[in-house]
């Protein structure tokens, strides 16, 4: 009996060492982050809206945004822009009904898609 016992309680050491081992990992590697709510801009003359989608994290390094258009009539969404390593928020707004601007903090990791037959062109700029 007294065996079973040091058994047991070894087992129980060794399951609650690796219990918080997993944990200690967990906090200490994966990143802590926040799903920021979408931001919406609409087109001037509605066919189109800019939605901004982006998370924060703890490490910088893990966040990002993405901006995607979609259009009102047919639903069709295309991600049209998305920026990673992001020190700061980006900003929308239409110059025009077929014309984007997005600004973006300095240091982070853009890319943009190419221009899509019939969308609105995307300009990209950073923010000063």
């Amino acid at each position: 009996m007294a065996s079973l016992r040091k058994v047991l309680v070894g087992g129980g050491v060794v399951v609650a060492v690796v219990v918080v081992g997993f944990s200690l990992y967990l906090w200490l590697a994966l990143p802590s982050c926040t799903l920021q709510p979408p931001v919406s801009a609409v087109a001037p003359d509605g066919r189109f809206v800019a939605v901004v989608e982006s998370r924060t994290c703890s490490k910088p390094k893990d966040n990002w945004a993405m901006v995607t258009l979609e259009a009102r009539q047919s639903g069709e969404r295309a991600q049209v822009f998305k920026l990673s390593e992001t020190g700061g928020p980006i900003a929308v707004r239409w110059v025009e009904p077929t014309s984007l601007e997005i600004r973006y903090p300095s240091g982070a990791q853009p890319w943009q898609s190419t221009r899509i037959q019939g969308w609105p062109t995307v300009k990209a700029l950073i923010a000063d």
